[in-house]
């Protein structure tokens, strides 16, 4: 059933978009007559009127948004047992990346074109059982790109490679069924896309409904890719806004999402995000006869609980304008206490396969793989985050600091950003990042620690 609409609309909006996109323009109605001119002049200025009114309308619909960006990074690896040596994540241990982005647009009639290519030079540091040793390489790629076209008063679709978010938390947004990474974690990280075809219809300025099926991984990094429908319902109004989003991804689950918040007074607001969907794909320590001990297996997949992963925020903005920002994660997938206390043991003893020398090598590099990809976008269950906001510390710098703890293993990961506007082209960053608990925590799994240091340009 959900394969066969699946199709339907994908062949609808292929064939909506190309067949309105092949239309041609008229040119007719856009040329100008002079008077007073012989008829040679006027041929003329007949024959080159739509090409010049295009040009103009193509330079009026063009932008261009164009930065670079140094980035220059120091991380602390962790001494794990799931990364040994660092020899199986292999971790640079500092670098540089210098990257070109510029981000263009064109409207033209009721077509919308952007692109966001980028050209990227690095240059790495790597520290490999106390080997040093350095990499360097370069790539050009456009990690988002959109055609869309207006079918009609209120309908639009569009094809592209994009990465979609949406939702006020800062945590993590459980209502997104295609990306688990916000992109609020990073100074000036690129949020690669994936490929998308929506439908969206605007019933009014309240509400509006999309049909977004993810076709393809695009430039996004998925090893594991499967295509993922959704139907997304949207509710803005004055004082509150809400979503709900229904999903389903092949060869996994269904999942209904939702998130929305609302003004209390001039400085509160409140928001809450949620998602719930029945098994999970997560894997789960389990243990099996020597000389292996552990599996990773989705063990879960196919039982009738429900998950649920829930998270409430508020914010309050104080007379200065800083702002102060509580979260609250409860993530039902997460590892029990038992299941954490396996996984660490199944950790433990898999770097000690791995580094055996002996046919039991390949498993133990087998299963820290697992351990990497296990299916949890969170290792434990319950989180919290604080966060203030200073747009004006001092002239012309702004400050960001968060803590995420976790209240499962009392680990945490502390965060602080400084931004300063140099002059009207040019920001200087800065941010520093500590994780807590040791590397068996939920955090400190490969980083102890990371510092960031950009400065980016704007033409």
């Amino acid at each position: 059933m959900m394969t066969g609409i699946k199709k339907y609309i994908l062949i609808s909006g292929l064939l909506s978009l190309f067949l309105c996109m092949a239309l041609p323009p008229a040119f007719g109605n856009n040329i100008n007559e002079s008077q007073g001119v012989d008829s040679a002049d006027n041929e003329k200025t007949e024959s080159a009127g739509p090409y010049k009114t295009l040009l103009q309308e193509l330079d009026q619909g063009f932008e261009l948004d164009f930065k670079a960006t140094a980035l220059y990074e120091i991380n602390g690896i962790a001494t794990s047992s799931q990364n040994p040596g660092n020899r199986f994540a292999q971790l640079s241990d500092k670098g540089m990346v210098f990257t070109l982005r510029p981000d263009m647009s064109l409207v033209y009639n009721d077509l919308l074109l952007t692109a966001k290519p980028r050209l990227e030079l690095e240059q790495k540091d790597y520290k490999i059982d106390g080997e040093t040793k350095d990499a360097s390489c370069k790539k050009a790629e456009i990690i988002e790109f959109l055609v869309r076209k207006q079918l009609s008063e209120n309908l639009f679709a569009s094809y592209g490679w994009q990465n979609l978010q949406w939702g006020p938390s800062f945590v993590y947004s459980p209502s997104n069924p295609f990306f688990n990474d916000n992109g609020k974690k990073d100074l000036v990280k690129d949020l690669k896309g994936k490929g998308f075809l929506k439908l969206i219809f605007v019933h009014d300025f309240s509400w509006s409904a999309s049909l977004i099926y993810n076709t393809d991984k695009g430039a996004f990094n998925e090893s594991d890719f499967e295509k993922t429908l959704a139907l997304k319902i949207d509710y803005s109004g004055d004082e509150s806004y809400a979503s709900v989003i229904l999903s389903h991804t092949d060869n996994r689950e269904t999942r209904l999402g939702a998130f929305g918040g609302t003004t209390l007074s001039d400085a509160v607001i409140i928001y809450g995000e949620a998602s719930i969907q029945q098994g999970s794909l997560a894997l789960f320590p389990v243990a099996v006869e020597a000389p292996f001990a552990w599996e990773m297996n989705a063990t879960k997949k196919n039982d009738h609980t429900i998950y649920t992963t829930l998270l409430a925020g508020i914010g309050y903005t104080f007379e200065s304008g800083d702002t102060m920002t509580f979260e609250y994660l409860y993530y039902g997938q997460g590892y029990d206490s038992t299941e954490a206390s396996n996984f660490y043991q199944l950790k433990n003893d898999a770097a000690v396969l791995y580094a055996s020398q002996t046919a039991l090598s390949g498993y133990g590099t087998m299963l820290l793989g697992k351990a990497a990809t296990n299916q949890l976008d969170f290792l434990r269950r319950n989180y919290l985050l604080i966060q203030y906001l200073n747009d004006d510390i001092i002239d012309d710098v702004d400050l960001v600091s968060r803590v995420t703890y976790c209240l499962d293993d009392s680990s945490s990961r502390l965060y602080s950003s400084l931004s300063h506007d140099l002059n009207d082209n040019t920001e200087l960053k800065i941010s520093a990042m500590l994780n807590t608990g040791g590397s068996d925590a939920s955090f400190g799994t490969f980083l102890s620690y990371q510092i960031q240091l950009a400065v980016e340009y704007s033409f």
